[in-house]
């Protein structure tokens, strides 16, 4: 998934001794919506995190609205990090009136890539999946603490407004 230092090889898991540069780009990466819209702009839809470019993306929030059209469905997805965030999702014509729609107040899973459109950040959803195990919800951000731990150093603030000083105990649980 998004753990770029270790690979699948018959005997197990393996690690590799090469150092990845600071360019690389992250497959997949669980994130909060304050990191997707704190993220620096590089290109029209290139983003990066503390120099690493952004590919693809985990969110998990709660529906706050949708807006289904004939081309496609928006929905604002807000994890409480921030303002709730744009999603939008494709859908052909035909498989429109097949599909169901995640109503408000539903906790998903967004998977999908980080886009600009008219200057406002949007995610381009490749997946978008209901949580009915809401233990999803701790496991999600968890598992964005630590890949920014392991990716962006443990001296970093996970948000940006977040500082980390050392006798305050946000430092013992984020900034390790």
């Amino acid at each position: 998934m998004w753990n770029q230092g270790h690979s699948q090889s018959t005997g197990g898991i393996t690690s590799h001794n090469a150092v990845m540069s600071k360019k690389a780009t992250l497959q997949m990466l669980p994130c909060t919506v304050s990191q997707l819209l704190s993220a620096s702009q590089v290109s029209n839809n290139d983003f990066e995190i503390c120099d690493w470019k952004l590919n693809q993306v985990s969110v998990v929030g709660i529906i706050r609205g949708y807006s289904p059209f004939v081309t496609n469905i928006q929905y604002s997805v807000d994890d409480m990090t921030g303002p709730p965030l744009n999603v939008k999702q494709w859908v052909n014509a035909e498989d429109c009136a097949l599909m169901t729609f995640a109503s408000p107040g539903t906790y998903v899973k967004v998977t999908g890539t980080l886009h600009s459109f008219s200057g406002q950040r949007s995610l381009l959803a490749l997946n978008i999946r209901c949580i009915k195990d809401l233990n999803e919800i701790t496991s999600h951000m968890l598992e964005v603490v630590q890949a920014h731990m392991q990716f962006f150093g443990k001296g970093k603030s996970l948000w940006k407004n977040l500082t980390c000083d050392k006798n305050s105990n946000v430092h013992k649980i984020f900034c390790l």
